[in-house]
């Protein structure tokens, strides 16, 4: 029981991490919009005499620094309440 109460209090910090790993480590606040840099010629064919840089906005969830932070607000707070179910519990006592 108290091998699977820690997994299940750490679960929550290990998807956080896990999310915020695949959304590239950012030590940002969460994006909920991309932008992409991408440079066109001012005259179609001719690169030479100038290009301009367009920037196209992707509607996307990033999430930044808070997603692993509230996963181990809540893996703390979730091994508080197994400890306190633990010392405590719910037994009937005599």
């Amino acid at each position: 029981m108290k091998r699977l109460s820690i997994f299940l209090a750490c679960a929550p910090l290990i998807m956080a991490l896990a999310r915020w790993f695949m959304d590239g480590s950012r030590f940002a606040f969460w994006v909920t919009s991309v932008e992409t840099f991408k440079e066109i010629p001012i005259v179609e064919g001719m690169p030479e005499l100038g290009t301009q840089t367009q920037i196209i906005w992707e509607e996307r969830f990033v999430s930044g620094i808070e997603t692993p932070l509230l996963g181990l607000l809540l893996s703390i707070l979730l091994l508080g309440i197994f400890h306190l179910l633990k010392t405590h519990g719910f037994t009937k006592k005599p």
